[in-house]
């Protein structure tokens, strides 16, 4: 009881900072107000990304703990049970974090723009009494889903698992409320032609409110598999006994499986939401994806690459612990020159010059038409392929297949030379065509995707099912580079996502809500890429220092190895 009320304590703190923000913000009688050092901008930008960071956090972690403690429950497999506690002791100290920085945001989002703070108060008040609701349940969910864990096994486990469903369910919804507030930054409904509010039904339900919604879950799992691989990583490295390295390796593996299964459909949302962008405001669109802002995408590519060859050459290191893995072995350097090649293709730029003597003709000398956008898509699509390929040989190592599942193997290959084939074919065609026949080509082949995506894991479950091993892994024989590997792959992860919040706050350029509020500061307009980068850098290393926190405190249970 004491713990809850602890917590407790820690949430009304928060709340309390967070009802002082808005006090002191409605008692303001200027619209802006200046931020030492650093500037107010910064200052909220700061707080903001690095409370959300720990909000994807948390809002994952119970996503995919509930689906390992079903599995356990299922199998009647206590180690998974223990995995799945393991990931779960992240969450108290986490969430605790988390309410902290939610309600230091809001005081000094409200303290130094006031402005728009009480405009988005009128607008979204009773949304601001359901999300603060939302939060204390989501909270005592938090605790009482973590205290019962030992007492509510066997034939309560049940029990147990529902908590898990109800937690899930509060932290969709904090997320989804949360969601109200930002798509309608970007694409505000239910207001007049003065800007006056008039429909909370419509403001709520704005074009990228769905996206958004569909966008930041998938980002948010992966996430916190990313990170709760690199904590894996981290108790690895430190272990001092084979069985917790047995454990950690396994737990890093099934963090890296959680964020990579789901990081491979986050193209595809995130491409609804812009479409979303674009449907709403074209010239929002264009600044998005390629005007202003298309060198974050450059950058994004960049990143993105050490997140997918982090993971492959993770994953090709794992090959080393699985007995019969050896004739597989051979396929590695294609897949790491396809790798290559295609994220060489996907951050190669269009527009990145030294003079404009360079873009005569209407192309670069040197990348000619490469740097546009039709090659790229095709080059992500391939570049998600290979990391699948890769997963794919990982499974199958070390397997005996029976002799009547091959078909499913063969039926595996077909889809993946299909969309080889497909995205070869649209990138022909799509050099032929208007821009606006690409952009629907491009739609179509991602619709192509998805499903292939899915049917191929389907595939590949029909065929490992119950299939017999030529001999058990070896958990826990994995190199000191494997973890650091692991560990790069969430710090990258970690400065992506504050790099693409960056991205999604400035396509509103000098205003605070897209055509209806105007920022009148003297910060409005687009920050600097390079000083974007710099401010991005830091919330990472903040991120990453209180994480590391949550990693040093939060001790694990001795023993119980996979």
């Amino acid at each position: 009881m004491g713990g809850w009320i602890k917590k407790q304590f820690i949430l009304l703190a928060g709340l309390a900072i967070a009802a002082a923000g808005i006090y002191i913000g409605g008692q303001a009688g200027v619209d802006y107000k200046e931020f030492p050092v650093i500037g107010a901008r910064n200052a909220v930008w700061i707080v903001a990304q690095t409370m959300l960071l720990f909000a994807a956090f948390i809002l994952a972690v119970p996503v995919f703990v509930m689906i390992i403690e079903i599995a356990g429950y299922v199998k009647k497999d206590e180690k998974l049970d223990k995995l799945a506690k393991d990931f779960a002791r992240l969450l108290p100290p986490s969430y605790s974090i988390t309410a902290i920085l939610g309600g230091l945001f809001t005081l000094v989002s409200c303290t130094l723009f006031p402005k728009f703070m009480n405009y988005m108060t009128v607008a979204f008040k009773p949304t601001y009494a359901l999300f603060a609701a939302l939060v204390f349940l989501e909270s005592t969910a938090v605790y009482i889903y973590w205290t019962t864990w030992d007492k509510l096994q066997c034939e309560k486990k049940m029990q147990h698992i529902l908590l898990g469903l109800v937690l899930n369910i509060l932290g969709t919804l904090v997320m989804i409320t949360a969601n109200m507030w930002g798509s309608f930054h970007l694409s505000p409904a239910g207001v007049d032609s003065a800007g006056k509010f008039v429909s909370l039904k419509d403001a709520i339900f704005n074009l990228t409110f769905w996206p958004i919604n569909i966008h930041r879950f998938i980002a948010n799992v992966s996430f916190g598999g990313f990170i709760c691989a690199a904590y894996a990583a981290y108790k690895y490295l430190s272990a001092e006994t084979d069985n917790e390295k047995a454990h950690y390796d396994w737990m890093g593996y099934t963090g890296t499986f959680v964020g990579v299964v789901t990081m491979i459909f986050l193209p595809f949302a995130g491409y609804y939401f812009g479409m979303e962008i674009y449907r709403f405001n074209a010239q929002m669109g264009i600044t998005f994806m390629g005007g202003a802002l298309s060198k974050i995408w450059l950058l994004q590519a960049i990143v993105i690459a050490v997140v997918f060859i982090g993971i492959c050459y993770y994953l090709w290191l794992g090959l080393e612990r699985i007995p019969g893995s050896e004739k597989y072995k051979k396929y590695i350097p294609y897949l790491s020159w396809g790798l290559i090649i295609a994220f060489a293709v996907w951050a190669t730029p269009r527009a990145w010059v030294a003079s404009l003597e360079d873009m005569a003709g209407g192309t670069h000398p040197i990348f000619g038409t490469v740097g546009i956008m039709a090659p790229k898509i095709a080059a992500v699509n391939i570049a998600i392929l290979g990391v699948i390929l890769t997963f794919l040989l990982n499974r199958r190592a070390g397997r005996i297949i029976p002799e009547g599942r091959k078909a499913y193997s063969f039926i595996q290959w077909l889809i993946i030379l299909l969309i080889i084939a497909v995205n070869l074919v649209v990138l022909y065609y799509s050099y032929t065509v208007p821009s606006t026949t690409r952009i629907r080509l491009s739609i179509y082949t991602f619709i192509f995707m998805v499903p292939a995506i899915g049917l191929i894991y389907l595939l590949d479950g029909l065929l490992l099912k119950n299939a017999p091993r030529t001999g058990e892994i070896r958990w826990g024989h994995m190199p000191p580079r494997s973890q650091y590997a692991l560990i790069a792959v969430a710090v990258s992860n970690v400065w992506a996502m504050a790099l693409l919040g960056y991205g999604r706050a400035a396509a509103r350029l000098n205003w605070h809500v897209y055509g209806v509020l105007e920022d009148t500061s003297k910060y409005a307009g687009l920050p600097a890429l390079g000083n974007a980068t710099l401010v991005i850098s830091g919330i990472t290393l903040l991120f990453l220092f209180l994480i590391g926190l949550v990693f040093r405190f939060t001790g694990a249970e001795k023993g119980g190895a996979r």
